[in-house]
């Protein structure tokens, strides 16, 4: 790997020349007149392309949810379901269990506890 001999005399000048630059004093009002300058050359015209697929951009949200906000409110109320009151026999007749008997379903086990 080659070393520079003088990279101290390179960075000292370095530094030297960084430490003798002083400050530059603006005129006033510097800022507004260039930003003017800058607003009369890019003169975009009122109706320009952007401009109008934003508007239209904003024309298609705002009747999307005026749409769904007139879905919402026109939908009737959904009603609860009666609930029927099914027994265990009912269960079964409808799943076909293939159990012959069906007393441990219900319940009806006679316990013997004499």
């Amino acid at each position: 790997m080659e070393t520079n001999q003088n990279i101290e005399k390179a960075i000292e000048s370095t530094l030297g020349a960084a430490k003798n630059i002083n400050s530059v004093d603006v005129p006033a009002f510097y800022a507004d007149r260039t930003m003017q300058r800058i607003s009369a050359v890019k003169n975009e015209p009122f109706l320009s392309a952007s401009v109008l697929l934003k508007a239209a951009a904003v024309l298609v949200l705002v009747c999307l949810n005026a749409y769904t906000i007139k879905y919402v409110f026109e939908t009737p109320a959904q009603q609860t379901p009666v609930v029927a009151t099914a027994t265990i026999d009912d269960l079964v007749n409808d799943y076909q269990v293939a159990d012959i008997s069906n007393d441990w379903l219900n319940n009806n086990k006679t316990t013997s506890h004499e």
